[in-house]
């Protein structure tokens, strides 16, 4: 379900002129490299949308990690998915996500943009201000709840080389955002005399 509610927001900050690298949910990819003729088990974040064994060669695996050829990559990782509660015939649910952005100043300060936190207003503000029926999720609500401080331990789950950490200092940023989605749900059942689904 996470994956799903990730490729929602995916549909809603799409159009920021300043992403141009954007995937959807992530999972660690476990790639072994060999380093001063030993084997390492490295791990990358690919896109749950990427054949694991796509992302293991060709390189495809370093795509999202921080490089110097895109201005930015954001990246969604999973969180917690949890029932909270039925009121009626309404299940409710909750959805707690993190966006990763990374930054690359020496292209964004070219195209005249602006500081990391009028990136982040930018994702806020493209967010939608009142609930959303999306498909069978009802009252959906989507809300940037804190940032997570802005350390390295954000890329913590992943083994980057020297040569990747270097873009994890100025000019480049970061920073991460947690995201709680709630909505609802009405099962739908079926009447014995009306011959067809229906709310219930």
């Amino acid at each position: 379900m996470n994956n799903k509610i990730a490729n929602i927001i995916v549909d809603y900050i799409k159009d920021l002129p300043w992403i141009d690298k954007l995937a959807g949910m992530t999972q660690v990819a476990k790639i072994q490299q060999t380093s001063d003729n030993r084997k390492v088990e490295k791990r990358f974040p690919i896109s749950c949308a990427m054949e694991y064994d796509d992302a293991c060669k060709d390189g495809c695996y370093d795509e999202l990690a921080p490089n110097s050829k895109y201005q930015s990559v954001v990246y969604f990782e999973d969180g917690s998915f949890s029932f909270r509660e039925r009121s009626g015939k309404r299940l409710y649910y909750e959805s707690n996500i993190r966006l990763v952005a990374w930054l690359n100043y020496k292209l964004l300060e070219g195209a005249g943009c602006g500081s990391t936190g009028e990136y982040i207003l930018d994702i806020i503000k493209a967010l939608p201000d009142v609930p959303q029926d999306i498909d069978a999720m009802r009252g959906v609500t989507i809300t940037v709840t804190s940032q997570a401080r802005r350390d390295s331990g954000i890329f913590s789950a992943y083994t980057y080389n020297e040569h990747q950490t270097q873009y994890l200092m100025a000019p480049y940023d970061y920073f991460a955002l947690d995201i709680k989605t709630e909505f609802f749900v009405i099962p739908e059942c079926h009447e014995p005399n009306v011959g067809g689904c229906v709310e219930c």
